[in-house]
């Protein structure tokens, strides 16, 4: 038995509050490496420095919040967060330096607003994540947002539960194109009517990313969100009582069980222990595309819209945050969301109002509704900032690859979407392998000491045909990452057809061709 699942066994991760009100009266030095190790499951990751700050990961399903948790979370950045909070790729937020002594005022505002950290962290399910516009989208095909609250409810809290082999997520979206990156998630329900017309979703299990990518398989499942709660318990009992996944760390996720049993006996087993046949998938799914939701959208009543506000690096300062609530308490319901693309969205917009919220300070010129292509489309992880398995720093790395990128690259040609993702690790925090262009921070020797670098890679997409982008070029120096960049587009530039966009041209293109024109003089001599 591994140390993370001695820590487990020897006490439910869910009793770790008191180890946190502990650390509060006593300090950080009183928690040993199990008590901090539990502490995850409470939303408390402690910085790579552990000098006593630690990041905070507060859940908020599918991204909604109210204007007054919204203000909750200001409070808790303004007082204890130096003024920053991150925005995640599950519609969450993060933010730094808290220290354990704050926590139990933290705590009580949290719980006060309706707003959790249990469950943040950890070997348990994570944040529930889904359409950023569920309930007032045009296409919605099921109401996705009371899913994922149904099965929030449903794990939240659950000792049952509590302790899982690893790290679990789910995803739900009952929209038409399935916006929410299914595919990666180790549960993705996916809006779909079945040939009787009976609306609900198809299942899909056994996704994920980090050093071994998987897409979740189809198991031929399609459920009605009032079977959903009951269905995915019975899915994540299948992964708890997997003990194989419990014997080496890095293959403890639900993909690798289905790597070992395949589809057919994985939905077998499923049936088995409901107790009953499972209706076939319907034939008609999702196109699995995805959306940012940034810009002005439509909303389906035909008098509001929303508008999705696209926030740089991921990264707001209180004061953004707070203007961002006071937009929308001016201009929508006071309600605001965020994507799982690192941005924010405010819902409830009537139509004649757009115009004029576009044009306010904010929106104009720090949180555009239309921003430049790559300060849209860039995703990051925290990186070694704060991280302890971070490689390299990524932050203030990704805006200078903006700035440079948005400055010499013609936007022109490459698509709406184009996706450039950079990770301070293997991890995939910020899913480099499903972007257009990849970055994941590594080491390099040089001149005898080790150096940040990055592997690139390029290809990488969801939707009817996806795939994980491959490595062209490995332990780029980072001073030459800026450089390398606009090689790849000029390749691009140079090579593809008349209209045809960035992603396009990769899909067609092998790897092996970047890989020719990328590589560095030495590496070419050395593989002639």
């Amino acid at each position: 038995m591994n140390k993370h699942e001695r820590f487990k066994q020897d006490k439910d991760p869910l009793d770790a509050r008191d180890d946190v009100l502990r650390g509060a009266r006593e300090g950080r030095d009183a928690l040993d490496d199990a008590d901090l190790f539990r502490l995850k499951w409470h939303g408390l990751y402690e910085h790579n420095a552990k000098d006593g700050h630690f990041m905070l990961r507060v859940k908020v399903v599918q991204g909604v919040l109210t204007a007054e948790q919204a203000e909750t979370l200001a409070w808790v950045a303004e007082h204890h967060g130096r003024g920053m909070l991150d925005c995640t790729t599950r519609q969450c937020v993060q933010i730094h330096w808290i220290t354990l002594d704050a926590m139990p005022e933290i705590m009580r505002r949290l719980e006060a607003a309706g707003l959790t950290t249990t469950g943040a962290c950890g070997d348990v399910t994570r944040n529930v994540i889904g359409c950023t516009v569920a309930g007032i989208a045009h296409e919605e095909i099921v109401d996705g947002y009371a899913t994922a609250v149904a099965l929030h409810q449903c794990f939240l809290g659950n000792r049952a539960f509590s302790n899982l082999p690893r790290k679990y997520k789910i995803s739900v979206t009952g929209c038409a194109e399935d916006c929410a990156r299914g595919l990666i998630n180790d549960v993705a329900l996916s809006g779909a009517i079945a040939d009787d017309g009976t609306r609900g979703f198809n299942l899909r299990v056994g996704g994920g990313l980090s050093a071994v990518p998987r897409f979740a398989r189809w198991i031929d499942v399609f459920i009605t969100p009032e079977e959903a709660p009951e269905v995915i318990e019975h899915v994540t009992a299948i992964f708890r009582d997997a003990e194989e996944n419990r014997r080496a760390r890095g293959r403890a996720r639900l993909k690798f069980l289905l790597d070992r049993v395949g589809p057919e006996v994985f939905r077998r087993d499923l049936e088995s222990r409901v107790g009953r046949p499972l209706r076939r998938g319907a034939p008609h799914a999702p196109d699995l595309h995805g959306h940012d939701h940034v810009g002005v959208t439509p909303q389906r009543d035909g008098v509001h819209s929303a508008v999705g506000l696209c926030v740089p690096l991921g990264r707001l300062r209180v004061e953004q945050f707070q203007g961002v609530i006071a937009l929308a308490r001016a201009y929508g319901s006071g309600e605001v969301r965020f994507t799982h693309q690192q941005n924010v969205l405010i819902p409830n917009v009537p139509n004649d109002r757009v115009a004029s919220m576009l044009s306010e300070p904010l929106v104009r010129d720090e949180l555009s509704a239309d921003p430049m292509l790559f300060t849209r489309g860039v995703q990051t992880c925290t990186g070694k900032e704060f991280c302890g398995l971070a490689k390299v720093y990524t932050k203030d790395r990704a805006a200078e690859i903006t700035a440079v990128l948005n400055e010499h690259v013609r936007a022109n040609g490459h698509g709406e979407d184009l996706r450039v993702h950079f990770a301070g690790c293997s991890s995939s925090c910020a899913q480099q392998q499903i972007a257009d262009i990849g970055i994941e921070g590594v080491l390099k020797r040089f001149d005898g000491e080790m150096i940040e670098a990055m592997d690139i890679r390029i290809g990488g997409r969801l939707g009817p045909d996806p795939r994980f982008g491959e490595v062209v070029v490995k332990k780029v120096p980072h001073w030459e990452l800026n450089a390398t960049l606009l090689e790849i587009f000029d390749l691009y530039d140079g090579a593809h057809r008349a209209g045809e966009t960035f992603r396009a041209f990769a899909a067609r293109t092998p790897a092996d061709w970047w890989r020719q024109r990328l590589a560095a003089p030495e590496d070419a001599a050395a593989s002639a």
